[in-house]
């Protein structure tokens, strides 16, 4: 057994329980594209909405059947329903999220403890249909390819070299397609599984993410009254790792006043009101309030303007302001009556039915996204890769390297009626999100399509995995 201790600061995503992340493409990738910090991620909305605590599992994949993946609320201090390992009872599932940071500054270190293990040890993992990993792997290898034969992959190394990777990237680029048994022997041939634990233990919360689907106008007119903005010119993003040793590629953001001081950048009730009026930010106008809202939490959208084209939108950046889920303000209101539980469906529900109150639930989250008009479709990841539906993950960076296949251990509600089945399968660390913090913390990709809304919308719970790494990486 060896442990990394990987100085993952204090800081965790503090959502309250809600329902369970949605369906589409967004990537969560908080910290997005580039140094730059704008990149194409189209993740990194607004934050967990709400990670539920019970054993509620997550979706379906890209083709509907049934792949969720519920997450594990134990190990996050303060993040999503609690230490989540109870039954739906103790706690809603979570809302589609895409996380941005809900800080909380009192949590320990985590640590992230790798213990070897062997494939017979990972549950169901004869089961799974291996070849269809290998396609979000070697979208990942593209990424390693660029990099020198001695940089690091991932922070300060944890993930080896990128040498260390090049032989399992050749193999899976030769694994024909559909061939579940050639990429299963690649796999067990070029990679070593170790069990991953964090400082509250080996069960960690699981969430999921989507795109939003909404209708939109490029001009403001009749129902199109409720703009997504193009990042300002005067959002400073500052990578702290380029001045704090031990940052692990943490970021924040904010604007440079008249004194030269980074300060933060304007809450999301000062945008509403006008303060960013007269710049042309302005990208679309969504008809819908509520699907503009799920759009900043996502971090992405697929967009029906009124000409009949389609463009999708991606994170350009965020004020960096705190997160709070609408779903845990709602339900800290005593807003939800049985049956409604505090899903992304009975959100959107509410927020529908009470247009009135609207801003003043959505304010008491002063976070806020800026989108991009993406140049290809699809959500794309903090990697800079095009994330796969149910077998692409959000992870914390800070422990997990781009490109890590993990194999997944949880239980997943089932499309269209109730019920949760066990889920286990491969899946690559590919995005990140400012609510995806700790040692074991993932969030999952759903893809864009309304079974993966409905699957996601009722994700959330305990789950645990594992790092399949390159043999001979050891820390």
């Amino acid at each position: 057994m060896f442990a990394l201790v990987l100085g993952c600061s204090s800081e965790r995503s503090a959502p309250t329980p809600v329902g369970g992340v949605g369906s589409g493409s967004a990537a969560g990738s908080a910290a997005a594209a580039g140094s730059a910090g704008a990149g194409a991620g189209a993740a990194s909305g607004a934050g967990s909405v709400g990670a539920g605590s019970g054993s509620v599992g997550a979706g379906s994949g890209s083709a509907g059947a049934g792949l969720g993946s519920a997450g594990a609320g134990s190990g996050s201090a303060g993040a999503g329903a609690g230490s989540g390992a109870g039954s739906a009872a103790d706690g809603a599932p979570a809302e589609c999220p895409c996380p941005e940071a809900a800080t909380d500054k009192s949590g320990p270190h985590d640590t992230l403890t790798l213990t070897p293990a062997t494939f017979a040890e990972l549950p169901g993992w004869a089961d799974d249909k291996h070849a269809d990993a290998v396609p979000s792997f070697l979208r990942s290898c593209a990424e390693i390819t660029k990099l020198a034969d001695g940089a690091p992959v991932g922070q300060d190394g944890h993930g080896g070299t990128a040498r260390q990777w090049r032989a399992a990237c050749a193999a899976a680029a030769k694994v024909k397609a559909g061939d579940h048994a050639a990429a299963r022997r690649m796999f067990e041939a070029e990679f070593a599984p170790f069990a991953a634990a964090g400082t509250k233990g080996s069960d960690g919360l699981f969430t999921g993410y989507c795109v939003q689907e909404m209708r939109a106008s490029r001009k403001r007119g009749g129902a199109y009254q409720h703009p997504l903005y193009a990042r300002p010119k005067d959002l400073v993003m500052v990578d702290l790792s380029q001045f704090v040793r031990d940052a692990r590629g943490r970021r924040i953001w904010g604007r440079v006043d008249g004194k030269g001081e980074l300060v933060p950048y304007f809450t999301r009730q000062e945008i509403r009101q006008g303060v960013l009026d007269g710049r042309g930010l302005e990208l679309v106008y969504s008809d819908s309030p509520v699907d503009a809202l799920f759009a900043h939490i996502e971090g992405t959208a697929k967009v029906r303007l009124d000409d009949g084209k389609e463009i999708w939108l991606g994170f350009a950046g965020k004020n960096g302001r705190a997160f709070r889920g609408v779903g845990g303000v709602l339900k800290a209101m005593g807003a939800f009556k049985p049956p409604a539980v505090g899903t992304m469906q009975d959100i959107r529900a509410w927020l529908e039915a009470n247009p009135e109150r609207f801003d003043e639930i959505a304010d008491q989250s002063p976070s806020y996204v800026f989108f991009q008009e993406a140049k290809r479709p699809g959500a794309v990841g903090s990697q800079m890769v095009v994330l796969t539906p149910g077998r692409s993950l959000a992870i914390d960076r800070a422990f997990i390297a781009f490109g890590t296949p993990l194999w997944v251990d949880t239980r997943a509600p089932l499309a269209g009626r109730p019920g949760v089945v066990p889920w286990r399968h491969l899946a690559i660390a590919q995005d990140t999100g400012g609510a995806i913090l700790g040692a074991v913390r993932a969030d999952i990709y759903w893809g864009d399509d309304a079974v993966a809304a409905d699957i996601g919308g009722r994700t959330g719970g305990p789950g645990r995995y594992w790092l399949l790494l390159p043999r001979g990486v050891t820390r």
